[in-house]
């Protein structure tokens, strides 16, 4: 995909302000006060909320439905509290809440659509005025320069990139879905290799328990306390203050278990859930907030690993091979016993007991190398394949937004 960007206007001249550089001559620049007047939405609480087609927007987007608007159609939504400074567009009356600012055709006589590119350019989200609860300053926001253009060209500019950015974003919404049938393929490949193994003609046994069904015969069920050790090695308290560590926490997994960058402490400054020693061949699991599915297997730690205790260390007895373990771990029928037996709302957890009391099926030694063996080289594929196509979407994301800014800063003409 590719659009025309060397269709320039005829002359230029230097607006003066930095983030638009050279503007047509015959355009001019103003603030955004001088063109539109940001309003604060009002208070509405997720009980207030009676039943409507009316979309709720909040600081970043959509939150829920509401029975009355509280704008015009369209609006520009503007995130003030939380994420701040993140820019929404309806084309519908909306209720915009008290976290946010909002724009319609009552505060400005610019075409809506027009402003809505501009203003998701122009930097809102780069300042905020209270670093414990960042929030964007209305009067920031209103002293900020927008180009200022006739009325026509801000149509032809909007009906431009309206065409545009929908083809876009049509493309990345079609490589979004092929990573998601990606992510799938790959939870099923999992599944079926730990539940069923890699010979599909193995005579196979009702395991009577309805979440899993049939398995080879003649592998075993245990519960897992009897093949794993569970949390081994624990830092004592009496840890020396100069003790340094590389820690990790829940939001430095991802779902397909890589791992993140290690946060260095000395143990005196650590957070006090930094406990949980890990060696090679361990695999981890969320038993905090496990909904999230944090699981990761340590090949070759740095020294001095350190996980949370928001994490279960599974370190594998002589019966299962660790990288089987780690598999096991990550399949669909393990993460959903973890999820059904975990307990609260916001915050659900599942004691280690509890964890220790599941059940694992065991293939043979020789079987299970090899299921860890074929889920190594298949999952990196697929792996593989999902990271391409993440750039392809990222290459597409920052020529959306080269395109916008091209486009409302005049260094294309979209005019003619």
């Amino acid at each position: 995909m590719e659009v025309k960007m060397n269709s320039r206007y005829y002359a230029y001249k230097d607006s003066g302000v930095e983030w638009l550089a050279e503007i047509p001559e015959h355009w001019d620049v103003g603030r955004i006060k001088q063109l539109a007047w940001f309003k604060y939405g009002d208070s509405l609480s997720s009980d207030s909320r009676e039943s409507g087609n009316v979309p709720v927007y909040g600081s970043n987007g959509q939150v829920g439905n509401h029975s009355c608007s509280n704008t015009h159609a369209p609006c520009i939504i503007i995130g003030r509290k939380g994420s701040y400074g993140k820019v929404n567009y309806s084309t519908s009356n909306c209720f915009a809440i008290d976290t946010t600012f909002f724009v319609d055709d009552t505060t400005t006589k610019c075409d809506i659509r027009w402003l809505y590119y501009c203003l998701s350019i122009v930097g809102l989200d780069t300042y905020s005025q209270d670093s414990a609860v960042p929030g964007l300053s209305r009067d920031y926001a209103h002293n900020l320069w927008l180009p200022k253009i006739p009325p026509s060209e801000q149509r032809a500019i909007a009906d431009f990139l309206d065409r545009e950015t929908a083809r876009i974003d049509a493309l990345i919404s079609k490589y979004q879905r092929l990573i998601e049938l990606l992510e799938e393929k790959r939870t099923s490949l999992i599944s079926q290799a730990v539940t069923k193994g890699l010979n599909l003609s193995v005579p196979m046994m009702d395991t009577k328990i309805p979440w899993l069904g049939k398995i080879p015969i003649h592998w075993e069920i245990k519960q897992i306390k009897h093949v794993v050790q569970i949390n081994p090695e624990t830092l004592p308290e009496n840890t020396s203050p100069n003790y340094t560590i590389q820690y990790l926490d829940i939001s430095n997994i991802d779902k397909i278990g890589g791992i993140g960058i290690n946060q260095e402490f000395l143990f005196a400054d650590a957070p006090s859930r930094a406990r949980r020693i890990v060696r090679a061949g361990d695999t981890i699991i969320s038993t905090v907030r496990t909904y999230l599915k944090a699981v990761a297997f340590f090949e070759n730690p740095l020294e001095n690993q350190v996980v949370s205790t928001g994490f279960a260390v599974l370190r594998s007895k002589t019966d299962v091979y660790p990288k089987f373990l780690k598999w096991f771990v990550l399949s669909k029928e393990f993460i959903e016993r973890v999820v059904a037996h975990s307990v609260g709302v916001g915050y659900p957890a599942i004691n280690p007991s509890e964890l220790a009391s599941l059940p694992i099926w065991i293939p043979t030694y020789e079987e299970q190398f090899n299921i860890a063996s074929f889920l190594d080289r298949e999952t990196l594929i697929i792996d593989s394949s999902i990271l391409k196509i993440r750039k392809i979407i990222t290459k597409l994301q920052e020529y959306r937004t080269a395109l916008i800014s091209a486009a409302v800063t005049g260094k294309i003409d979209v005019t003619q």
